[in-house]
């Protein structure tokens, strides 16, 4: 059973449209007692846009026992192969862990938006870890990873 799904960061995509916006308006109205002069707003807002096209999107795919993750474009992505499920949760992430990657006291989290994500604990060459996906239909994936992988 196969499964990918993507979700939209519109918290991340507005912040980025947001703060480019900004970065015009500075320049082309020359704000403050130092303006921003067009080389350094070319480089910053060149940043963000590429930054933006990094992380604007998490596509969560399951192919085999294999879970694969990958923020925006894909150069940010993420391989885990799980030879033995232990145990799928769908939990409620607390609000201050935040979005995008993250080193939380339950394991890695990796989501995009909502507050929704599924904890998956597992073996992979012979040790166990854990990782917490978010995702907006955690119920689909939970059943899919439990199809697919060996309990």
């Amino acid at each position: 059973m196969k499964y990918k799904q993507s979700q939209f960061g519109w918290v991340i995509i507005l912040l980025f449209i947001l703060l480019v916006v900004f970065l015009c308006l500075a320049c082309a109205l020359q704000w403050g007692n130092n303006p921003l002069t067009f080389t350094p707003f070319l480089v910053l807002s060149s940043f963000l846009v590429v930054l933006g096209f990094m992380l604007y999107k998490l596509t969560v795919e399951v192919r085999g026992s294999t879970l694969r993750l990958a923020y925006g474009i894909g150069l940010i992505n993420f391989k885990f192969d799980i030879d033995q499920l232990e145990e799928t949760e769908i939990i409620r992430v607390p609000w201050y862990y935040g979005i995008g990657i993250r080193i939380t006291p339950n394991g890695m989290l990796y989501s995009i938006h909502g507050w929704d994500a599924l904890r998956i604990s597992y073996k992979s060459k012979g040790k166990k870890k854990t990782v917490m996906v978010g995702s907006t239909e955690p119920e689909k994936l939970k059943r899919v990873l439990e199809t697919n992988c060996i309990k």
